[in-house]
């Protein structure tokens, strides 16, 4: 059984123990409505495998350190990840990076998805062309703001997986237009925002844990969703200004 399906049976369970009939979420999220793109263009992403199978996106924050959700790397030990890097399509025919540690909040939780935030530390540093690290943002997000996602997710919410990397550019949604959305379905807490353009542009599974970018650097990670671009249901994000303090204590390690 995958990751992704044992995730996705948990929060069912989840749902079904408080009486709601809502679809359970797609943690392994998604980009729908976006472009194909290369690898040159956003040479901090990378490849999250698992047990041979491709799994997550991710970001390169040092050569040694990759940032990622934490629900992509639950319940996996360091042995069954590797990451790919410098790569526009799937690939793991290319050179694999070995996982030596795996770090994340204690507190992350499945059930309330909040700190959905993880450190990956490498067994050798990445190298090659089109490998490029990138930088936390500091500033805070607001409504409208365009951030730009990517990955290799599905292009649909039934579709298959995009084998060349895509991007898209979305706004940001107001905290209070999305907890309305979601109210329903779960408490969105302070280390999550919302964006999206609902029936259109989205994120999608096996997008997950991949960087939200404002401005070139990064100010969020794909956590999660209900379906994909389902009108007035935007994907959620971890907010990078308010786990930043546990990324960096991580890059200390």
């Amino acid at each position: 059984m995958s990751l992704q399906t044992v995730a996705w049976l948990m929060i069912a369970l989840c749902l079904l123990d408080f009486s709601r009939t809502a679809k359970a979420f797609d943690v392994s999220s998604r980009i729908v409505g976006g472009e194909f793109t290369t690898i040159d263009r956003v040479p901090y992403m990378v490849q999250i495998w698992s047990k041979g199978k491709f799994n997550c996106g991710g970001a390169l924050l040092t050569r040694n350190f990759i940032l990622t959700a934490a629900h992509c790397v639950h319940n996996v030990m360091p042995a069954d990840l590797f990451v790919v890097a410098g790569v526009t399509t799937l690939s793991d025919t290319a050179v694999k990076y070995k996982v030596v540690k795996i770090l994340k909040p204690a507190s992350f939780s499945m059930f309330t998805m909040d700190k959905d935030v993880a450190v990956l530390k490498l067994a050798t540093s990445i190298q090659g062309r089109n490998t490029q690290t990138a930088e936390l943002y500091s500033g805070n997000l607001f409504a409208g703001q365009q951030v730009e996602i990517a990955g290799w997710g599905r292009t649909s919410e039934m579709g298959n997986i995009s084998y060349q990397i895509r991007s898209a550019r979305v706004p940001v949604i107001s905290k209070s237009q999305c907890q309305r959305q979601y109210s329903r379905y779960i408490y969105l807490t302070e280390n999550m925002f919302c964006a999206g353009v609902p029936g259109a542009k989205d994120t999608c599974s096996g997008d997950s844990g991949g960087p939200v970018m404002c401005n070139g650097k990064i100010c969020g990670i794909v956590s999660f969703g209900i379906g994909c671009a389902r009108p007035g249901l935007p994907g959620v994000y971890t907010t990078i200004s308010e786990v930043r303090p546990f990324i960096e204590a991580c890059l200390k390690r």
